[in-house]
C-alpha cells in the first residue's frame, strides 16, 4: 500500500480540524512505514495505540464544535466516529491476541476510511461552521 498524502481537497476549511486530519494521515503513514520495514509487533502496537488515542481526541473536539454550533448532522457524524473507534479497538484486540489480523488489511481499511470520511461527511460541516464564524 502506498502512503497517503494530504491534498487541498481534504481540507474542511477549519484550521484546527485540518491540522488534526493531517496528523491522522501522518500516523497512518507511520504505521505503513513500520509494517513495510518489518518493525517489531511492539512498534506497531505503540502506533495503533497512538492512532486510537489521537482519533478519540480529534473526534471529541470535532463533535464538541459541531454540538456547540448545533450542526444538524451531528448524530450521523457521531455514529460514523463510533464505528471507526470500535473497529480500531477490535483490530488492536486481534493484534494483541495474535489472531492473524493482517496489518495490510488494517491499513487498507484505516486509510480508506480516513479518505472517505474527510472527503464525505467532513466536507459538509466545514461550510456550516465557517458560516458561524469558525475558522
Amino acid at each position: 500500500m502506498q502512503q497517503i498524502h494530504w491534498e487541498d481537497r481534504f481540507s474542511v476549511g477549519i484550521r484546527e480540524f485540518d491540522t488534526h486530519h493531517k496528523t491522522l494521515f501522518r500516523i497512518i503513514n507511520t504505521l505503513l512505514k513500520a509494517q513495510e520495514e518489518g518493525e517489531t509487533e511492539k512498534v506497531i502496537e505503540v502506533i495503533l495505540d497512538q492512532l486510537f488515542h489521537y482519533t478519540l481526541y480529534h473526534f471529541t473536539a470535532e463533535e464538541a464544535m459541531m454540538d456547540l454550533h448545533e450542526y444538524p448532522e451531528l448524530d450521523e457524524h457521531i455514529q460514523e466516529h463510533l464505528e471507526l473507534l470500535v473497529r480500531v479497538k477490535e483490530y488492536r484486540r486481534q493484534f494483541d491476541e495474535g489472531s492473524g489480523v493482517s496489518v495490510n488489511s488494517m491499513l487498507d481499511f484505516l486509510a480508506g476510511w480516513l479518505l472517505d470520511h474527510t472527503l464525505g461527511l467532513d466536507q459538509a460541516y466545514g461550510p456550516y461552521l465557517k458560516a458561524r464564524g469558525v475558522h
